[in-house]
């Protein structure tokens, strides 16, 4: 550049807003879609750009044809189209190595060219699954290929990948002609050619070579994925006569809450109930087959429980000397409004417990570790005297005042107990706290005092260790007296038996994960409410290389997981076509009925016409996608709810938030000044050091910042730095679309890496260990080809 250009108030302001914007990419403490909104609003509030253009990302052409896409993938993976290339892969496969990756991920590429690259993971994902489970190949060879192949199918077309559109889009907004359709595949498609024959006949050697015998499946030709190990933890309880569970349904036993055991199969006479669910009741004499460990159950079968008081008696039981109860209002500005009590971790950070939380509609007394705070409410709090002492400064706690003995009564109903829990000296509870042990959420109790040689302790931290001889003080309802009286009533019983098998002829098993647009991720088995919703048993849950069997109620689910899940056959079936789940084993089963193949047809003509119509300037990309999804509805491919729920809308809102981003970096100058830093840097050693140095560091942030987002901010850096040394900017602009693509060295990345890594039973250093060996060999094959066809 010829001047060097000032640092101005408007340049820093860009600056600013971009730098803020990436450390919370980074740090991912808000969604990146709602960043990007953010920076819209910043920059037009701030002045930096007018409101026309804030909202213009919103009616972009790069931005149109995203959503639109996503919709016409949609309508043939609905159809059957995808469905019925990926099938043919089996017939192709065969059963060497190098041959079943080099189809795996020819398919997966060219499917990418058209479809969105996440979507035919997922379509890809159980026919992988397939191909490894019939020649007996472990899927840690095939999966994570299969994932880079849909990543550089993108790099093939201008609908590939959002990126390539959203490059396009920029050339356009800045004044140049932008890519054609298939002005990528002279680049895209050899990095596809060579990528494969890499990973074929050398990068195979750098993924897991063996698998790992927890891997492997069962013996007897099992159709499972991993081994879940069930045999070791399925055992047999008797209900015996008399026992407080007869007539009780499965969910009111809270045998699966409490004990973290879950019911399998009741033997009832000569008869074995498998297709079982919540509302089944259980009997005297049942024998019950449940999944979880043997030792919680005997544990807790040789506590003993005995009821000391009940109701207002029970305050006379305490020490009003030592214990007090107080209300307190929590303050409108406390940082715990809006998380539950068990998120707040109240008794810990006030040394208080909340004994209720009385409101208008209801008073909240049990299980209070899910209630959301409010601003504004009312706490009734229990602990010791100078715990409370302590709450006379804090900030988050207000009005406070001390509940006199007379009105103790009111807070304590005849339905409360409190009770003394007798621990046996050998418990494997002696050297855990309270915390640790879980015994709060798990029996349903409230923990207040430890009595024990040398004196008691009321309300303990919740870091307090349990020691030998020590007894419990808790408070608590008649459904945990009773859950404790329950499980005195029944039996183990010792193996004699044969324990029944997991299914019969109606039902089956099968393994499923996470789609990648799941909006399941971050709940909870409970939350989901599993037989209640889906008819179906979670059995066990594998991630990162381990088998969960027990506690799976608790369980936060998370992208890669494997849940291995148990129920009548038509019932897995239609979880195969649930938006939320891709089914591992679906082959195990009968094919789901398919529509009709005249739909199949229609949705691949339409794509077809979609391409000509682009492809000979009849229509612009954005407008021919619209109609082609706009008929893909229309014609009865997919239904508007479905297409809806195939856009992923995340990526629709981070591109049009950032856009006006990209708006101000040209229009205050800031990309011109940052330009000038990298040509400053780059220009020693000429156009190729220029283009090597925007492509590294765009491949390099691609670990931290959303790739569309990086697009936007890297483009009008590219532009400007080509500007500066009279260079086409589509040389530029087309290193920055390619290293955004790259997205090989994180598991993060991109959600088709994520997608594949429970499945896969990767860890994050094979991705670092292949991804980047990748890396440099699409560098080495795209740039060459830029600069030959650009330069």
């Amino acid at each position: 550049m010829e001047a060097s250009l000032p640092m101005t108030p408007e340049i820093a302001a860009v600056l600013a807003i971009l730098a803020v914007a990436l450390v919370l990419f980074v740090s991912e403490k808000l969604p990146m879609d709602v960043v990007a909104l953010l920076v819209l609003g910043t920059l037009e509030v701030s002045g930096l750009v007018t409101m026309e253009e804030a909202l213009a990302g919103f009616s972009n052409p790069a931005v149109v044809t995203v959503w639109a896409m996503f919709i016409l993938s949609a309508g043939l993976g609905a159809t059957g189209v995808a469905d019925f290339l990926g099938r043919q892969v089996l017939n192709l496969a065969g059963t060497g190595e190098v041959r079943m990756i080099l189809v795996i991920m020819i398919t997966a590429g060219v499917l990418s060219a058209f479809m969105n690259n996440i979507g035919v993971a997922a379509l890809m994902l159980p026919v992988v699954m397939d191909i490894a489970r019939r020649t007996q190949t472990s899927p840690s060879r095939l999966l994570m290929p299969m994932a880079y192949a849909s990543l550089l199918g993108g790099l093939t077309t201008l609908v590939g990948t959002p990126p390539n559109l959203v490059a396009s889009g920029a050339l356009q907004q800045a004044g140049y002609e932008g890519f054609s359709l298939f002005e990528y595949a002279p680049v895209g498609v050899p990095a596809l050619v060579l990528g494969a024959l890499f990973i074929a006949f050398i990068g195979r050697h750098l993924l897991p070579s063996e698998m790992p015998e927890s891997m492997k499946p069962a013996p007897g030709g099992g159709r499972l994925r991993f081994s879940y190990d069930l045999d070791d933890r399925r055992f047999q309880l008797r209900v015996n006569a008399g026992s407080p569970l007869h007539q009780c349904s499965l969910e009111d036993t809270a045998l699966a809450r409490s004990l973290g055991l879950n019911v399998l199969a009741i033997t009832r006479g000569p008869v074995i109930l498998h297709d079982i669910d919540g509302a089944t009741q259980v009997r005297c004499g049942d024998v019950l087959t449940v999944q979880g460990r043997p030792d919680d159950f005997r544990e807790l079968f040789r506590w003993q429980a005995f009821e000391m008081a009940a109701g207002p008696e029970i305050f006379e039981v305490l020490h009003h000397d030592k214990i007090a109860v107080m209300s307190a209002t929590l303050a409108d500005d406390s940082p715990l409004v809006g998380l539950s009590v068990g998120e707040s971790d109240f008794r810990r950070r006030f040394g208080v417990h909340i004994l209720e939380i009385p409101r208008p509609t209801r008073t909240h007394r049990d299980s209070l570790a899910r209630v959301r705070l409010r601003a504004g409410e009312t706490l009734v709090l229990q602990g010791r005297r100078e715990a409370f002492e302590k709450l006379g400064d804090c900030s988050d706690l207000r009005d406070l005042q001390m509940i006199s003995e007379q009105r103790l009564g009111d807070f304590l109903t005849s339905s409360d107990s409190l009770v003394q829990l007798v621990i046996p000296a050998d418990s494997q509870l002696v050297g855990s706290s309270i915390a640790e042990s879980s015994l709060g959420n798990r029996l349903s109790l409230e923990i207040i005092g430890i009595a024990r040689k040398g004196g008691s302790i009321y309300f303990p931290d919740p870091d307090e260790k349990f020691r030998r001889g020590d007894s419990l003080l808790a408070l608590c309802q008649p459904e945990s007296l009773a859950l404790l009286h329950a499980i005195q009533s029944l039996e183990l019983i010792d193996g004699h038996e044969a324990v029944p098998e997991l299914t019969d002829g109606r039902s089956g098993l099968a393994e499923a994960t996470l789609s990648p647009n799941s909006s399941l991720a971050g709940k909870t088995v409970r939350d989901l409410d599993f037989r209640q919703r889906y008819g179906l048993v979670v059995r066990a849950i594998w991630r990162k290389d381990r088998a969960y069997r027990s506690h799976l109620h608790g369980i936060h689910l998370e992208f890669g997981d494997a849940l291995l899940l148990v129920g009548p056959r038509e019932r897995l079936e239609a979880l195969a076509e649930n938006p939320d789940f891709i089914v591992l084993t679906r082959s195990a089963y009968k094919e789901t009925a398919r529509n009709a193949p005249w739909l199949a047809g229609l949705s691949a003509t339409v794509v077809v016409g979609v391409v000509i119509s682009v492809l000979v300037g009849w229509l612009h990309i954005a407008v021919a996608a619209v109609a082609g999804s706009a008929l893909m509805v229309a014609c009865g491919c997919i239904s508007m709810e479905k297409a809806y729920r195939a856009i992923e809308w995340k990526s629709v809102f981070l591109i049009a938030g950032m856009i006006p981003l990209g708006t101000a970096m040209q229009g205050t100058g800031a990309a011109s000044w940052l330009a000038q830093g990298v040509t400053a840097f780059a220009a020693p050693f000429g156009v190729w050091g220029l283009m090597i140095a925007i492509y590294l560091l765009t491949m390099l942030a691609t670990t931290i910042v959303p790739t569309t987002a990086l697009v936007l901010i890297m483009a009008p850096i590219a532009i400007e730095a080509s500007t500066g040394m009279g260079l086409d900017p589509k040389l530029l602009i087309m290193a920055v679309a390619m290293a955004a693509s790259a997205s090989f060295t994180s598991p993060i990345s991109h959600p088709a890496n994520v997608l594949v890594m429970g499945p896969g039973g990767y860890r994050f250093i094979d991705y670092v260990r292949m991804g980047a060996v990748l890396a440099l060999v699409v560098m080495v094959t795209v740039l060459p080809l830029i600069m030959l066809r650009y330069g």
